[in-house]
């Protein structure tokens, strides 16, 4: 039997912190599975010998915050992650939480140096990873830190709007941002998807994101909350992907686009029974109206997009699967969620524009974050008057829905993961043979976009594009790194000076 799990305010309205989402879990269904692990799933089925139950969570998050604090980690510090999705993941994030910590959820993608300045930024008073080789400094790893510890929950108080969780994001300057997201910002989120997603104690979701992104962590903590099997198994290929759907009976399961699109073409998916599968829910672009159709007639299930940032701590507009038979509907994002505040206006002046004008995209309510980590500057520079600039460039129509335009900050989104150009820019001004860089996002029919630079030399210098994309390889995460390399005589330039990124794309295209 589900039960209500959800604290509530004194206006009545149902939020809680992240760790009564486990402690109030292994209370209402201490025996049911809440992860299934690889390799100790069975063709028989499983049994909570075989996965991790909500009461094993509870316990050994119990163990780890009682670990962290008998090593001194007091309220407030930082407590960071570095690896795949797994159990720990959720122990330590639960554990961190349970202790008054701040859990920190650092990209184990990333090349060692930008890891290496994460940490400096987030200064952990401990760090837990699952691989040892990514960090050059003494880590946690295993369960032996933690195994001897009392199970007994240490119960440190923290207020709703205390800092709960630090994701990093790459900025538009180049250097990383701690997006400091409170308990109460979580509570919100996952409050608005509680009962529109049909998640009960027969579920079994999927979070294939990994849980440093907030779209991942998001689905994983829902599933958690309503006593759902999360399913922790990965793919390294699209068919294994249809085998662990299929044969793990998956009822809800989170999808980058092109993957969609890439499945519809494999003769396999038409022949697979999708019939456990009901909801599978994306993001960072629309899906058109064809794909969508096949999608429904092939998979049978209902289809969520919904649009946010880590600012805004996950999705704030959804686009109901109703809205997915509507073709002028889907090139939108949807409409904003109950309680969540959504403008677009002027980016100069910030005031209001009226349906069917393209502005800026502001974000406001309870979902908007507490700031960047140590950057008060940048914090008020995004928050204005509570509310978020996305630098996304969006329009309202007369109904409601958000249509996204041009990225006022150029982000480029590949593979689902965000690229910021003037990341990939500065590491590439580096190079001893690049006098001037400008990246640009092109499309990919596997990606969705792909990086590209356009390079101006220095005098004398040649370049060798292979050459340049692996030497941005051994300081970037390969996502970012350019796919190819134009090399130009001069960037294209405005009288005033400005660089016409719209121009170059059409040029990188053509």
């Amino acid at each position: 039997m589900t039960r209500d799990i959800f604290a509530r305010h004194a206006d009545g309205s149902r939020v809680l912190g992240v760790a009564d989402i486990i402690r109030r879990r292994a209370a209402a269904t201490p025996d049911l599975i809440a992860m299934i692990e690889p390799g100790r799933a069975t063709a028989a089925g499983l049994s909570p010998k075989e996965a991790t139950t909500f009461a094993d969570l509870d316990r050994r998050s119990n163990q780890v915050a009682n670990a962290l604090i008998a090593s001194g980690v007091g309220p407030g510090d930082r407590v960071a992650f570095i690896g795949a999705n797994s159990p720990a993941f959720l122990e330590v994030l639960y554990g961190a939480t349970k202790a008054g910590a701040i859990a920190t959820a650092v990209n184990n993608r990333l090349a060692p140096a930008e890891i290496a300045a994460i940490l400096t930024d987030a200064e952990p008073a401990a760090l837990v990873v699952d691989d040892p080789a990514l960090v050059p400094v003494p880590a946690l790893t295993g369960d032996d830190w933690f195994s001897g510890e009392s199970t007994v929950d240490p119960l440190v108080p923290r207020g709703p709007d205390d800092t709960a969780v630090i994701f990093y994001t790459s900025g538009t300057t180049g250097l990383p941002k701690g997006i400091m997201l409170s308990g109460d910002n979580l509570g919100q989120a996952l409050a608005t998807m509680h009962y529109d997603m049909e998640l009960t104690t027969d579920s079994v979701a999927m979070a294939p994101i990994p849980y440093f992104h907030i779209s991942g962590l998001g689905l994983a903590l829902v599933a958690n909350l309503n006593g759902a099997a999360l399913l922790l198994e990965t793919a390294t290929d699209h068919n294994g992907l249809i085998t662990l759907l299929s044969e793990r009976r998956v009822s809800h399961a989170a999808v980058v686009p092109t993957i969609l699109q890439t499945l519809l073409n494999l003769p396999r998916t038409r022949e697979t029974d999708w019939s456990a599968l009901k909801y599978l829910v994306y993001g960072a672009m629309p899906i058109p109206l064809p794909v969508i159709q096949q999608a429904t007639e092939v998979f049978g299930c209902r289809f969520i997009q919904s649009y946010g940032l880590t600012e805004s701590t996950g999705g704030v507009t959804v686009l109901w699967p109703e809205d997915h038979f509507v073709e002028a509907r889907l090139r939108s994002v949807g409409r904003p969620m109950p309680g969540v505040e959504v403008t677009v206006v002027d980016p100069v002046t910030l005031a209001p524009l009226p349906p069917g004008e393209r502005g800026e995209v502001l974000i406001g309510g309870g979902h908007v974050m507490r700031g960047y980590w140590r950057r008060p500057a940048e914090t008020a520079a995004t928050i204005v008057d509570g509310r978020v600039r996305t630098g996304d460039g969006g329009s309202f129509d007369e109904d409601g829905y958000l249509y996204l335009h041009d990225r006022i900050k150029d982000m480029i989104v590949s593979g689902g993961e965000n690229v910021y150009p003037a990341e990939v820019e500065s590491v590439l001004t580096g190079h001893p043979s690049v006098r001037e860089v400008a990246v640009v996002g092109v499309p990919s029919e596997r990606w969705g976009e792909s990086p590209v630079a356009v390079v101006v030399p220095r005098d004398g210098a040649a370049i060798d594009g292979s050459e340049v994309i692996a030497w941005c390889r051994e300081r970037l995460a390969h996502f970012k790194c350019p796919v190819a390399v134009h090399v130009v005589e001069a960037l294209p330039r405005n009288a005033s000076g400005k660089l016409l990124k719209h121009v170059l794309r059409q040029e990188v295209q053509t």
